[in-house]
């Protein structure tokens, strides 16, 4: 992920998703820097890179606590940042495929499907909890 940040692929994969990113971080439009480490943490996540995750999404977390005027309390954009972590959207579930493929699994890669179905029904059920959540705590 680091080879990746200093080249274009990170710029090209943040603008593919920078419209999602404006719609579910509403807070952070305006800042490049936090748009691109949500990305990144976004892009690992995706490709199953779990620990090239953890510490990408650390570094967002800290960067969207310093714009947090209220330290002592979650952002939105922090709230759904860790709604959006917990689902952990992966078009390749690396990790569970290596376990079941160091288990003796005839086909470790029978559950990317599976995988998919839930883990979207996982975000979208999350990401419009705590759209409801957001709302309702403006009231």
């Amino acid at each position: 992920m680091q080879v990746a940040s200093k080249t274009k692929i990170i710029d090209k994969l943040t603008c593919f998703l920078l419209p999602i990113i404006k719609i579910l971080f509403p807070e952070m439009r305006k800042n490049k820097q936090i748009q691109k480490e949500i990305s990144m943490n976004m892009i690992a996540n995706i490709l199953g890179l779990g620990n090239a995750a953890t510490p990408l999404g650390l570094k967002a977390m800290k960067s969207m606590q310093n714009e947090n005027p209220k330290k002592e309390v979650l952002s939105n954009s922090m709230l759904m940042f860790i709604v959006l972590n917990t689902a952990s959207i992966q078009i390749i579930p690396t990790t569970v495929i290596a376990i079941r493929n160091s288990l003796g699994s005839e086909n470790p890669t029978s559950i990317i499907f599976p995988v998919w179905i839930a883990t979207i029904c996982a975000a979208i059920a999350g990401i419009f909890v705590a759209k409801i959540l957001i709302k309702k705590s403006k009231i």
